[in-house]
């Protein structure tokens, strides 16, 4: 395929963006961002900064127009619309499309047609459809649990007050990986096209469970007493599947449907024993850069 030189992101602002634009930018592309409202003081000079109506192929195909990439890091109540923003890059003529879909088991196909994994599952197929038909290439990065998320929420422990909340005993496993390596993976699948290229690759910095943190955790603080309770992941998906039936949608709500799938262990594969880290150039967690991680949690 064609080398990548252009890169379009859509998201930029959010939680992932500004490190996928970092390592973007740092990786040599010209980078152009899609914004919503039109801040290009955020920015160095020499980015390219347009707002667009997300809701518009016109205006959104204008401003792709010699873009060779597209990379969405919107947010999960701007996913489903991403439709649009795939079809304006198919009318720009952009080679290759990542979508938002950066997660443990949003490719599992036993959950496509669960609240929040169906959005993600229809912009899959979608893609797939357009490439089926020549239009354009794509690529999902499964990327496992945000690790920000994991030693920043009590998803797994909770650091302030000593608890944790054992799913299924604590010994289910789940990939994770940093903002900065996720960014840096993106950049190297522009890289690497071919063997990116049209498929879902996997990248993991490292599998954690809830005992081995709870581990570390107590080595570096012995002194610390925890509280622990357990609780069935089937017992939480049914209970989230429950109240979102009954239209209770809320965000802990959705939190948890993510918590009783993600944090499963081998039920929906959240942990990748297989990984694409080696053609993506991640480098994996070593056991004491990881116990500085749950230090400077327990300070």
């Amino acid at each position: 395929m064609p080398d990548i030189h252009t890169v379009a992101i859509a998201g930029a602002s959010g939680t992932l963006g500004p490190y996928v634009f970092k390592a973007l930018v740092d990786a040599g592309f010209q980078v152009t961002v899609l914004t919503r409202s039109n801040n290009p003081g955020a920015y160095d000079p020499g980015v390219k900064v347009f707002e667009v109506d997300f809701a518009s192929v016109e205006s959104l195909t204008t401003v792709l127009k010699g873009i060779d990439a597209v990379v969405s890091t919107v947010g999960a109540t701007a996913i489903d619309n991403q439709n649009v923003l795939i079809d304006a890059a198919v009318a720009a003529g952009v080679k290759r499309f990542i979508p938002s879909e950066f997660g443990s088991v949003t490719t599992n196909p036993q959950l496509a047609g669960y609240p929040f994994y169906s959005s993600m599952t229809k912009i899959r197929k979608y893609l797939q459809e357009k490439a089926a038909a020549g239009e354009l290439t794509w690529t999902v990065l499964a990327s496992g649990a945000f690790l920000h998320f994991l030693l920043n929420t009590p998803v797994l422990l909770d650091y302030a007050n000593h608890k944790a909340a054992l799913l299924d005993g604590g010994d289910n496993r789940i990939s994770s990986t940093s903002l900065p390596m996720i960014g840096a993976a993106i950049a190297s699948i522009l890289k690497n096209l071919d063997a990116t290229k049209d498929r879902v690759v996997f990248i993991s910095e490292v599998i954690l469970t809830q005992n081995q943190l709870l581990a570390v955790a107590k080595e570096l603080r012995p002194e610390i007493r925890w509280e622990t309770s357990e609780i069935q992941t089937s017992v939480l998906l049914k209970e989230s599947l429950e109240q979102l039936g009954s239209g209770h949608v809320s965000a802990a709500v959705m939190m948890n449907l993510v918590r009783a799938t993600a944090l499963a262990g081998d039920t929906y594969g959240g942990a990748y024993d297989v990984t694409d880290n080696e053609l993506l150039g991640i480098k994996e967690l070593t056991v004491e850069e990881l116990k500085k991680l749950v230090a400077e949690k327990l300070v």
